[in-house]
């Protein structure tokens, strides 16, 4: 009875092993580009919404 829970636990354990060995490395996702500055003007805007209408503040 042990040798067939012997045998059981060593398949048990080579397929674990061939399947951490297989499975692809994690790896961390690419970096992103360096943001390139921007090449005009740059506005911030506010929207107050008032019923059904909207003021808009925009900078």
């Amino acid at each position: 009875m042990s040798s067939r829970i012997a045998t059981t636990l060593a398949a048990i354990a080579m397929t674990l092993s061939l399947g951490a060995l297989a499975a692809p490395a994690a790896v961390a996702a690419p970096l992103a580009p360096a943001p390139t500055p921007a090449a005009g003007s740059i506005s911030v805007c506010l929207n107050l919404p008032l019923g059904s209408a909207s003021i808009s503040f925009c900078i």
